[in-house]
Protein backbone atom coordinates (compact mmCIF):
# COMPACT_ATOMS: atom_id res chain seq x y z
CA UNK A 1 0.00 0.00 0.00
CA UNK A 2 1.36 3.39 -0.98
CA UNK A 3 0.78 6.42 1.21
CA UNK A 4 0.29 9.76 -0.49
CA UNK A 5 0.33 12.59 2.08
CA UNK A 6 -2.06 15.50 1.69
CA UNK A 7 0.74 18.01 2.03
CA UNK A 8 4.36 18.12 0.97
CA UNK A 9 7.17 18.17 3.51
CA UNK A 10 9.02 21.22 2.15
CA UNK A 11 6.33 23.86 2.83
CA UNK A 12 5.80 22.44 6.31
CA UNK A 13 9.53 22.63 7.06
CA UNK A 14 9.68 26.20 5.77
CA UNK A 15 6.72 27.16 7.97
CA UNK A 16 8.41 25.62 11.01
CA UNK A 17 11.63 27.56 10.33
CA UNK A 18 9.66 30.81 10.11
CA UNK A 19 7.76 30.11 13.33
CA UNK A 20 10.86 28.99 15.22
CA UNK A 21 13.09 31.87 14.15
CA UNK A 22 11.69 34.60 16.47
CA UNK A 23 12.16 32.50 19.61
CA UNK A 24 15.57 30.99 18.85
CA UNK A 25 17.49 34.00 20.13
CA UNK A 26 15.58 34.00 23.40
CA UNK A 27 16.14 30.29 23.89
CA UNK A 28 19.88 30.70 23.51
CA UNK A 29 19.95 32.55 26.83
CA UNK A 30 17.33 30.35 28.48
CA UNK A 31 18.64 26.99 29.71
CA UNK A 32 16.80 23.85 28.71
CA UNK A 33 13.87 23.13 31.00
CA UNK A 34 14.74 20.60 33.68
CA UNK A 35 13.55 19.50 37.07
CA UNK A 36 14.99 21.58 39.89
CA UNK A 37 16.84 20.05 42.78
CA UNK A 38 14.92 19.82 46.07
CA UNK A 39 16.83 22.82 47.39
CA UNK A 40 15.60 24.86 44.44
CA UNK A 41 11.92 24.03 44.71
CA UNK A 42 11.16 27.49 46.07
CA UNK A 43 12.25 28.95 42.71
CA UNK A 44 8.91 27.88 41.25
CA UNK A 45 7.46 30.85 43.06
CA UNK A 46 3.90 30.45 41.79
CA UNK A 47 0.96 28.08 41.78
CA UNK A 48 -0.15 25.97 38.86
CA UNK A 49 -3.83 26.74 38.99
CA UNK A 50 -6.31 24.30 37.53
CA UNK A 51 -8.27 27.21 36.05
CA UNK A 52 -5.21 28.08 33.97
CA UNK A 53 -4.91 24.59 32.45
CA UNK A 54 -6.78 25.43 29.18
CA UNK A 55 -4.72 28.59 28.68
CA UNK A 56 -1.44 26.74 29.22
CA UNK A 57 -2.63 24.04 26.82
CA UNK A 58 -3.33 26.72 24.24
CA UNK A 59 0.19 28.08 24.62
CA UNK A 60 1.61 24.56 24.30
CA UNK A 61 -0.22 24.07 21.02
CA UNK A 62 1.08 27.39 19.68
CA UNK A 63 4.12 29.36 20.83
CA UNK A 64 5.61 26.61 23.01
CA UNK A 65 5.32 24.04 20.22
CA UNK A 66 6.95 26.05 17.44
CA UNK A 67 10.35 26.64 19.02
CA UNK A 68 13.91 26.17 17.87
CA UNK A 69 14.39 23.48 20.52
CA UNK A 70 11.70 21.32 18.92
CA UNK A 71 12.97 21.87 15.40
CA UNK A 72 15.95 19.48 15.68
CA UNK A 73 13.97 16.42 16.87
CA UNK A 74 11.31 17.23 14.27
CA UNK A 75 13.89 17.22 11.47
CA UNK A 76 15.54 14.04 12.75
CA UNK A 77 12.18 12.32 13.06
CA UNK A 78 11.10 13.45 9.60
CA UNK A 79 14.33 12.15 8.12
CA UNK A 80 13.91 8.84 9.93
CA UNK A 81 10.33 8.42 8.75
CA UNK A 82 11.31 9.22 5.17
CA UNK A 83 14.26 6.82 5.31
CA UNK A 84 12.15 3.93 6.54
CA UNK A 85 9.30 4.61 4.11
CA UNK A 86 10.60 2.42 1.22
CA UNK A 87 10.75 -0.58 3.58
CA UNK A 88 7.35 0.04 5.18
CA UNK A 89 5.58 -2.95 3.70
CA UNK A 90 8.54 -5.32 4.00
CA UNK A 91 9.09 -4.57 7.69
CA UNK A 92 5.38 -4.81 8.37
CA UNK A 93 5.15 -8.25 6.75
CA UNK A 94 8.18 -9.54 8.64
CA UNK A 95 6.82 -8.50 12.05
CA UNK A 96 3.09 -8.96 11.67
CA UNK A 97 1.24 -11.82 13.37
CA UNK A 98 4.37 -13.53 14.75
CA UNK A 99 3.48 -12.95 18.41
CA UNK A 100 -0.21 -12.17 18.70
CA UNK A 101 -0.15 -12.13 22.49
CA UNK A 102 2.50 -9.43 22.35
CA UNK A 103 0.49 -7.34 19.93
CA UNK A 104 -2.69 -7.72 21.97
CA UNK A 105 -0.88 -6.77 25.18
CA UNK A 106 0.68 -3.74 23.51
CA UNK A 107 -2.70 -2.51 22.35
CA UNK A 108 -4.08 -2.60 25.92
CA UNK A 109 -1.00 -1.45 27.84
CA UNK A 110 -0.25 1.32 25.35
CA UNK A 111 -3.59 2.86 26.27
CA UNK A 112 -3.78 2.08 29.97
CA UNK A 113 -0.24 2.81 31.19
CA UNK A 114 0.28 6.35 29.76
CA UNK A 115 -3.22 7.45 30.78
CA UNK A 116 -2.82 5.95 34.26
CA UNK A 117 0.53 7.62 34.85
CA UNK A 118 -0.60 11.01 33.57
CA UNK A 119 -4.01 10.96 35.22
CA UNK A 120 -2.83 9.44 38.49
CA UNK A 121 0.08 11.84 38.90
CA UNK A 122 -2.07 14.85 38.05
CA UNK A 123 -4.84 13.95 40.50
CA UNK A 124 -2.38 13.06 43.26
CA UNK A 125 -0.42 16.26 42.74
CA UNK A 126 -3.49 18.36 43.58
CA UNK A 127 -3.35 17.04 47.17
CA UNK A 128 0.34 17.56 47.91
CA UNK A 129 2.38 20.60 48.91
CA UNK A 130 5.50 19.28 47.20
CA UNK A 131 6.17 21.83 44.43
CA UNK A 132 8.34 19.43 42.46
CA UNK A 133 5.65 16.75 42.28
CA UNK A 134 2.91 19.31 41.60
CA UNK A 135 4.90 20.56 38.64
CA UNK A 136 5.51 16.98 37.51
CA UNK A 137 1.82 16.01 37.61
CA UNK A 138 0.76 19.20 35.87
CA UNK A 139 3.35 18.73 33.12
CA UNK A 140 2.37 15.10 32.57
CA UNK A 141 -1.26 16.08 32.09
CA UNK A 142 -0.27 18.87 29.71
CA UNK A 143 2.01 16.54 27.73
CA UNK A 144 -0.65 13.84 27.43
CA UNK A 145 -3.35 16.30 26.35
CA UNK A 146 -1.08 18.18 23.96
CA UNK A 147 -0.03 14.90 22.39
CA UNK A 148 -3.64 13.71 21.98
CA UNK A 149 -4.66 16.93 20.20
CA UNK A 150 -1.66 16.84 17.86
CA UNK A 151 -1.96 13.12 17.14
CA UNK A 152 -5.66 13.23 16.34
CA UNK A 153 -5.23 16.37 14.26
CA UNK A 154 -2.52 14.79 12.12
CA UNK A 155 -4.57 11.61 11.73
CA UNK A 156 -7.43 13.67 10.32
CA UNK A 157 -5.08 15.59 8.04
CA UNK A 158 -3.23 12.58 6.59
CA UNK A 159 -6.09 10.04 6.50
CA UNK A 160 -3.78 7.04 6.07
CA UNK A 161 -5.26 3.54 6.00
CA UNK A 162 -4.07 1.07 8.63
CA UNK A 163 -2.28 -2.09 7.43
CA UNK A 164 -5.24 -4.24 8.51
CA UNK A 165 -7.66 -1.95 6.68
CA UNK A 166 -9.68 -1.26 9.83
CA UNK A 167 -9.60 2.56 9.66
CA UNK A 168 -7.93 5.49 7.94
CA UNK A 169 -6.25 6.72 11.14
CA UNK A 170 -2.87 5.07 10.85
CA UNK A 171 -0.49 8.04 10.83
CA UNK A 172 0.91 8.65 13.40
CA UNK A 173 0.67 5.97 16.11
CA UNK A 174 -1.17 7.30 19.14
CA UNK A 175 0.08 4.46 21.36
CA UNK A 176 3.68 5.30 20.49
CA UNK A 177 3.26 9.06 20.81
CA UNK A 178 1.56 8.98 24.22
CA UNK A 179 4.10 6.48 25.60
CA UNK A 180 7.07 8.56 24.46
CA UNK A 181 5.47 11.77 25.76
CA UNK A 182 5.16 10.29 29.25
CA UNK A 183 8.71 8.89 29.16
CA UNK A 184 10.09 12.29 28.15
CA UNK A 185 8.46 14.10 31.08
CA UNK A 186 9.42 11.42 33.62
CA UNK A 187 13.05 11.51 32.44
CA UNK A 188 13.16 15.28 32.79
CA UNK A 189 11.83 15.28 36.36
CA UNK A 190 13.24 12.05 37.78
CA UNK A 191 16.22 11.18 35.62
CA UNK A 192 17.33 8.16 33.64
CA UNK A 193 16.66 5.71 36.47
CA UNK A 194 12.96 6.01 35.74
CA UNK A 195 13.15 7.39 32.22
CA UNK A 196 15.14 4.62 30.54
CA UNK A 197 12.70 1.83 31.53
CA UNK A 198 9.80 3.96 30.32
CA UNK A 199 11.53 4.68 27.01
CA UNK A 200 12.14 0.94 26.64
CA UNK A 201 8.47 0.31 27.39
CA UNK A 202 7.50 2.93 24.80
CA UNK A 203 9.71 1.24 22.21
CA UNK A 204 8.11 -2.14 22.88
CA UNK A 205 4.65 -0.60 22.55
CA UNK A 206 5.65 0.95 19.22
CA UNK A 207 6.86 -2.41 17.83
CA UNK A 208 3.72 -4.16 19.11
CA UNK A 209 1.60 -1.85 16.98
CA UNK A 210 3.40 -3.07 13.86
CA UNK A 211 3.01 -6.69 14.93
CA UNK A 212 -0.69 -6.11 15.54
CA UNK A 213 -1.14 -4.74 12.02
CA UNK A 214 -2.48 -1.44 13.35
CA UNK A 215 0.38 0.74 12.11
CA UNK A 216 3.11 0.88 9.50
CA UNK A 217 6.72 1.32 10.71
CA UNK A 218 6.70 4.93 9.53
CA UNK A 219 3.66 5.58 11.73
CA UNK A 220 5.39 4.49 14.93
CA UNK A 221 8.57 6.45 14.13
CA UNK A 222 6.49 9.58 13.62
CA UNK A 223 4.52 8.81 16.78
CA UNK A 224 7.67 8.44 18.87
CA UNK A 225 9.03 11.77 17.67
CA UNK A 226 5.68 13.50 18.15
CA UNK A 227 5.47 12.17 21.70
CA UNK A 228 8.98 13.38 22.49
CA UNK A 229 8.18 16.84 21.13
CA UNK A 230 4.90 16.93 23.07
CA UNK A 231 6.75 16.12 26.28
CA UNK A 232 9.37 18.81 25.68
CA UNK A 233 6.68 21.31 24.82
CA UNK A 234 4.76 20.64 28.04
CA UNK A 235 7.93 20.96 30.12
CA UNK A 236 8.60 24.36 28.56
CA UNK A 237 4.96 25.37 29.00
CA UNK A 238 5.00 24.61 32.74
CA UNK A 239 8.27 26.46 33.15
CA UNK A 240 6.91 29.55 31.39
CA UNK A 241 3.65 29.44 33.35
CA UNK A 242 5.49 29.35 36.67
CA UNK A 243 7.79 32.18 35.66
CA UNK A 244 4.97 34.32 34.28
CA UNK A 245 6.72 34.59 30.91
CA UNK A 246 4.66 36.12 28.12
CA UNK A 247 3.92 34.05 25.04
CA UNK A 248 2.45 34.79 21.64
CA UNK A 249 -1.10 33.87 20.65
CA UNK A 250 -0.38 32.25 17.29
CA UNK A 251 -2.48 29.12 16.85
CA UNK A 252 -2.25 26.62 14.00
CA UNK A 253 -4.84 23.85 14.29
CA UNK A 254 -5.59 20.95 11.91
CA UNK A 255 -9.13 21.13 10.48
CA UNK A 256 -11.18 18.70 8.46
CA UNK A 257 -14.56 18.36 6.79
CA UNK A 258 -16.34 15.61 4.91
CA UNK A 259 -14.40 16.20 1.68
CA UNK A 260 -11.46 18.37 2.72
CA UNK A 261 -8.43 18.56 5.00
CA UNK A 262 -6.42 21.60 6.03
CA UNK A 263 -5.32 23.87 8.84
CA UNK A 264 -6.68 27.04 10.41
CA UNK A 265 -4.40 29.88 11.46
CA UNK A 266 -5.37 32.33 14.22
CA UNK A 267 -3.17 35.24 15.34
CA UNK A 268 -4.10 37.51 18.25
CA UNK A 269 -2.09 40.66 18.87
Amino acid sequence: MTFYPRFTLLPFLMAWFVLAAPVTAAEDTDPAPSAPAPSEQSSYGGELKLSRFPAVLGHNLTSNLFTGGNLVPFLIGSAGAMAIAPADQEISRSLRDHARGYGDAGEILGNVIPLSIAGGAFLTSRFTKNDHFRSFGYTLAQAYTTNCVLTQGIKLATHRMRPDGSASTSFPSGHASSSFAIATVVTNYYGKKWGVPLYAFAGLIAVSRIEKGSHWPRDVVAGAVLGYISGRTAILGTKRELSGQKTSRLMIVPAAGRDWRGVTVNLRY
